[in-house]
């Protein structure tokens, strides 16, 4: 049952929390909540609220609209319901004092609402609010079984809807029209949240660039970003091809960025750290003098969150873990010229390293037409 498993969850949170000293747990809608209650809930002006003591009884603060708990069935039993005309800041102030907790360390998340904590602070001044989100992201980082299924799965429907898409490319059709033919696949395969970026030619030395009405043309590279959802967790892949044979140039570029994928690849055991993984993708986009064009991190975390933890990045040296899911996505960005990514959803493994998005990544180009 998913609240066993939200529960075992809590569990290895609380005992995380007694270590360091901290009394309770106070999660505000977000990822978390969802993760180690099993009530998943959006940010919203309506305070709602988990408060998991160290030793005794959780309770779920929520609005009256959220009485029945959206049909969900979280592990919490205890749930206090406030009306619209009432102080939920208040409400969860005395809940807090009745659970003796008054003057205790309550840990929180990063995410946490400044305005609800601050007002918190302020009834209660002499409890003591911790930053957790390592801690907690110490229990997310390392995926079950079953949270791998899920992962694997949004996986596949990107992607299939990758390739479903780029088989529709023609003269003339627009970032959005290729962007809207993934997100529309990737939800009639069973997507649940969706995200796409599309970006031709030049546009693609935009990182962040968004979808628009730039046309395709023969000859023009085709970057793609995207990802969707199933029971929540999340796929996250990038591919670049070309429409028509590519320029030496192109092809050059590309098989840099796709060998600094493949270095990032084989660097990953359990053990390795973070940092040593963007090493090595990084090393080989250097070696080839385009060290200046990869502009930021080898890859994050993904999970219930698009972006989490682990960050793949300089500096960081946490080690390694069978069962941590992130990307690898090695880029070189030429403003006016052109953008390459090769991104892949992966995670370590005891043997080393499993590619969960499967999409092909050796160089590729669609016939142009016209």
């Amino acid at each position: 049952m998913m609240s066993d498993f939200h529960r075992e969850r809590a569990r290895k949170a609380v005992s995380l929390m007694r270590r360091i000293g901290v009394d309770a747990l106070l999660l505000f809608p977000g990822a978390d909540i969802g993760y180690f209650t099993g009530f998943s809930i959006g940010p919203s002006e309506r305070l709602s609220a988990a408060l998991i003591p160290v030793d005794g009884d959780p309770v779920l603060v929520v609005n009256e609209l959220e009485r029945e708990l959206r049909g969900q069935r979280p592990w919490i039993d205890r749930v206090e319901v406030w009306r619209e005309h009432e102080d939920p800041v208040r409400l969860l102030a005395d809940s807090i004092s009745r659970r003796g907790l008054a003057e205790s360390a309550i840990g929180l998340a990063e995410d946490a609402p400044w305005g609800w904590v601050n007002r918190l602070q302020g009834l209660l001044p002499a409890a003591r609010f911790v930053d957790v989100s390592r801690r907690l992201s110490a229990v997310r980082m390392v995926k079950t079984p079953r949270e791998l299924d899920w992962m694997r799965r949004a996986c596949d429907i990107a992607d299939r809807a990758l390739q479903h898409a780029f088989d529709q490319m023609h003269p003339g059709m627009t970032e959005r029209e290729l962007a809207a033919a993934i997100t529309t696949e990737m939800r009639h395969l069973g997507g649940g949240q969706t995200f796409c970026t599309v970006l031709f030619g030049e546009r693609a030395a935009l990182p962040h660039g968004g979808a628009s009405d730039r046309r395709l043309r023969p000859g023009d590279s085709v970057l793609v970003d995207a990802g969707t959802t199933v029971h929540g967790y999340w796929s996250d892949i990038t591919r670049t091809v070309f429409y028509g044979e590519p320029t030496p140039r192109q092809q050059e570029l590309y098989e840099v960025v796709y060998e600094a994928n493949r270095a990032a690849f084989e660097a990953v055991r359990p053990g390795a750290t973070c940092e040593s993984v963007d090493a090595a993708g990084r090393r080989v986009i250097a070696d080839a003098g385009l060290g200046d064009y990869f502009i930021h991190r080898l890859g994050h975390g993904v999970g219930l969150q698009i972006h989490e933890r682990p960050y793949i990045v300089k500096g960081n040296r946490l080690g390694l873990e069978s069962g941590m899911t992130f990307t690898i996505e090695p880029g070189v960005y030429i403003v006016g010229e052109i953008g390459i990514r090769v991104e892949d959803t992966v995670v370590c493994t005891d043997g080393g390293c499993e590619r969960l998005t499967k999409h092909r990544r050796t160089s590729t180009f669609y016939p142009a037409q016209g």
